[in-house]
C-alpha cells in the first residue's frame, strides 16, 4: 500500500514532490512524469489569434490541417506553431501518442476505444469527440495501453 501525505508549506518555491520507493516502476515513472507536465505549457493560438498557455494536462489530442496543427481541449480549440512530429518527440513522455497520420492522442484522455471498418480503431475522447486510430498504429497504440496505462 502506498501512503501519501500532504504538508502545507508558506511559498510557490517550497512545493515539491517527493517520491520514495523501493525501485522506480512504471507506476511511479507515471506519477513523476504526471507532476512535470503540470508545469509545462504550449503556446497555442485562438481563432481571434490571442496567445495561451496550455497545459500539457489539458491537451486531448492534436490535428494536423494542411500545414496547421490544432490543440483540442474539453471546450477549445487552440492553433499550435510546431508540427506534428515534433510534438510526438516532446510529448511522449506525458503519454502522447501518434494514432494516424493527421493525428496525436493522449492516451490518458481516452474514455473507450471501440473497433471501426477495415482494422481500424475509433477513440473516444473525454471531450466527445471520436479520433480514428489508422491499421498502421493500431498495433501500436494498442500494445502501448497494454505496457503503460
Amino acid at each position: 500500500m502506498i501512503r501519501v501525505k500532504v504538508k502545507s508549506v508558506s511559498s510557490k518555491e517550497e512545493e515539491q514532490v517527493v517520491i520514495e520507493c523501493v525501485s522506480m516502476t512504471q507506476d511511479f515513472v507515471d506519477i513523476r512524469n504526471y507532476c512535470l507536465s503540470k508545469g509545462n505549457y504550449l503556446i497555442g493560438y485562438s481563432n481571434t489569434n490571442h496567445q495561451h498557455q496550455i497545459c500539457f494536462d489539458e491537451i486531448l489530442y492534436f490535428e494536423a490541417v494542411g500545414e496547421n496543427v490544432f490543440a483540442y481541449t474539453l471546450s477549445d480549440v487552440f492553433e499550435i506553431k510546431k508540427r506534428l512530429y515534433e510534438l510526438e518527440e516532446e510529448l511522449a513522455p506525458y503519454k502522447f501518442i501518434r494514432c494516424s497520420k493527421a493525428f496525436l492522442i493522449c492516451l490518458l484522455k481516452i474514455d473507450y476505444i471501440r473497433p471501426a471498418f477495415n482494422g481500424r480503431y475509433c477513440a473516444h475522447m473525454k471531450n466527445g469527440e471520436d479520433v480514428i486510430i489508422s491499421r498502421k498504429y493500431a498495433q501500436i497504440v494498442k500494445k502501448t495501453i497494454m505496457e503503460e496505462l
